[in-house]
């Protein structure tokens, strides 16, 4: 590839120049050429423009992270029998038809 991904969707925030204003724009290459996906905002010096770009990357990038791991931990949670809870039960009853907490006896098999 020609230029790198530096987030998980594969897009990328950068600096673009038209006329006097420096844009923050994040890009995401499509087929042979760049597709602005988010504009920032425009900056009058270059520098403020990159600091800008740079602190949007690193919170895209964090959040990404955070998804990973997320899904990392849910998918070792599942692993040791510890994941998400069931499904609801297909069936709901109508509560007027549900027997009074106290006749309850506990489930043993």
């Amino acid at each position: 590839m020609e230029y790198r991904n530096y987030t998980a969707d594969g897009t990328y925030w950068t600096v673009r120049k038209s006329r006097s204003v420096y844009w923050v724009v994040r890009l995401k290459r499509v087929g042979g050429s760049y597709v602005v996906q988010e504009w920032w905002g425009g900056y009058k010096q270059a520098g403020s423009a990159g600091g800008a770009a740079a602190q949007l990357a690193y919170h895209q990038a964090r959040e990404d992270v955070v998804n990973e791991m997320r899904g990392s931990l849910h998918k070792a949670l599942e692993r040791v029998g510890l994941g998400a809870l069931p499904k609801p039960a297909p069936v709901r009853p109508d509560p007027s038809m549900l027997p009074p907490a106290d006749e309850l006896d506990d489930a043993e098999d």
